[in-house]
């Protein structure tokens, strides 16, 4: 699945990956997040990876975007994994957290 600035992959056993890309606008966080949660469902998803490796940097507004896309899947009851973070925004990141965030992080994709 194609939206516009994200691509949604099935990588088998309930798995996805979802890669945004530079036409992403998460000023669009609503209609994004129902489109998503809908192929995800459809999916008979239970994990959802988020591929963060194209974003050098995540100010307030894009954590606000993955907090509001990491809740959103709890409550279909899909994990997010935040995987290939930056080092640069891991620490732009460790400076907006007040609390732990919604989704968890790794280095990769478990195969």
């Amino acid at each position: 699945m194609s939206l516009t600035g994200l691509h949604l992959t099935a990588i088998g056993s309930g798995r996805f990956l979802l890669e945004p890309g530079a036409g992403l606008d998460i000023g669009q966080r609503d209609e994004l997040i129902d489109s998503i949660l809908g192929r995800l469902q459809k999916g008979e998803a239970s994990l959802m990876y988020y591929h963060l490796g194209g974003q050098p940097v995540i100010d307030e507004a894009y954590y606000a975007w993955l907090d509001a896309l990491a809740r959103a899947c709890v409550a279909i009851n899909v994990r997010m994994v935040c995987v290939h973070m930056q080092p640069t925004a891991a620490f732009a990141l460790s400076h907006i957290l007040k609390a732990p965030p919604a989704f968890d992080s790794a280095l990769s994709v478990d195969l």
